[in-house]
């Protein structure tokens, strides 16, 4: 790329990413502003509902309103420090729509016996699209809402629903990349069950009265089913979602990389024996290999095409930093990308001027990295000397793949 296509990109790049950093920001104001006057209305309503006094009314608003801003303030250091499972913090909706609806039924819970109150479904579910303390606020601030509109609740009973929650969040705390339900659920569940026994009805009946085990029951069988739906639609539309795309992107039959194949070639060739290349080096040496392949199939396309496609973000940075070059250069896996695209366009050039005479791999390999790729131009760069060292006899390795699939191209 020269001088004036990486001006051009870089002005693209930086005007993207303000109006991407201004289009989260306004969704995340937005969403928070609501999450805030949406249970602070709702304590309101509900006081004036169940006939409160002006005191009581303002001691709800107060308990309700600090419970709210603990909640935004913590989904915020959240999003901004990277605590976040996914990418909810860039779509803070799923966050409120799953906290108005908790409002909504914290309302309703002030008409049900107490004993079927549901706040474990919220505190997981709410902690899954965001983390884990922020989780426990959010919840916890839904369980003041409804204790704080009931009458002559107990300690008890909050303390059940309290720890119930922190105990879900737990178990389902530290599930990222692989996903077990069925365990984490039935502890979750069954630790539920044994509080609001153990808490509430013992404690009353000083014995166990089966009529009155029906609702904390049910309560109990409605939570397990809420989330499990609520954990396989997060499984496959956000937790997967990343997984799938990588899968399409690095897929050779992809229709981006088809249509290169159809109008250059030459270009679709280079970005497959890149990618081969990079996926062999960055797997040897512990990187991020899906990230690296993908931006060696894309890594040669124009900033205007790059723009058209939906790229995870680790493969965009990666993107950028190729597209900036020079000082830009970071991440080890950029430079092992930009190496490897350098080495096959020198090979698919020395074919292309000789095509009976083998080319001398090691003479076409072995001064780049005596200039172009030396320590010493790679010092800003993450790049360590025995990286540099390895890349180099990897790709000196391969001379069978060399003459056996790139000459076929000729």
């Amino acid at each position: 790329m020269d001088r004036q296509e990486k001006k051009g990109a870089g002005k693209i790049i930086n005007a993207g990413k303000k109006n991407g950093a201004k289009k989260v920001l306004f969704k995340n104001v937005s969403c928070m502003l609501l999450t805030l006057l949406s249970i602070t209305l709702t304590a309101f309503a509900g006081s004036v509902f169940v006939g409160l006094d002006l005191y009581y009314t303002a001691r709800n608003l107060v308990f309700c309103s600090c419970a709210a801003l603990v909640t935004v303030f913590s989904f915020q250091a959240g999003r901004i420090s990277g605590s976040f499972f996914y990418d909810d913090g860039e779509y803070p909706g799923r966050f409120l729509l799953i906290y108005l609806c908790g409002v909504l039924c914290a309302l309703v819970f002030t008409q049900l016996p107490m004993t079927g109150w549901m706040f474990l479904f919220f505190y997981v579910a709410l902690a899954r699209v965001s983390d884990s303390v922020t989780g426990i606020c959010a919840g916890t601030s839904l369980l003041v809402l409804t204790t704080v509109l009931c009458e002559q609740i107990s300690l008890t009973i909050f303390l059940v629903y309290l720890l119930s929650g922190m105990i879900g969040i737990a178990l389902f705390a530290h599930q990222k990349d692989d996903f077990y339900m069925t365990v984490p659920l039935g502890l979750t569940l069954g630790a539920q069950l044994l509080l609001i026994f153990a808490g509430e009805l013992l404690i009353q009946n000083k014995k166990l009265v089966w009529e009155e085990a029906l609702v904390p029951v049910a309560n109990t069988v409605m939570n397990g089913i809420l989330l499990y739906i609520f954990l396989q639609y997060y499984i496959n539309k956000v937790a997967k979602k990343t997984d799938n795309l990588y899968l399409a992107l690095n897929d050779p039959e992809y229709t981006v990389m088809r249509q290169i194949k159809e109008q250059k070639k030459e270009d679709y060739y280079c970005a497959i024996h890149t990618a081969y290349l990079v996926e062999r080096i960055t797997s040897d040496l512990k990187l991020d290999v899906r990230s690296a392949k993908c931006a060696a199939y894309y890594g040669h396309l124009p900033m205007e095409k790059l723009e058209e496609i939906l790229f995870p973000e680790p493969v965009w940075s990666l993107l950028m930093e190729l597209k900036r070059g020079g000082k830009a250069l970071k991440r080890k896996e950029a430079v092992i990308v930009q190496i490897c695209y350098r080495v096959v366009q020198e090979i698919q050039r020395a074919n292309r001027q000789d095509k009976e005479k083998k080319p001398d791999y090691e003479q076409l390999i072995a001064p780049m990295f005596a200039k172009q790729y030396s320590m010493e131009a790679l010092a800003e760069t993450d790049i360590t000397l025995a990286n540099l060292r390895y890349i180099k006899k990897r790709l000196l390795e391969e001379k069978m793949y060399y003459e056996v699939f790139m000459a076929r191209e000729v």
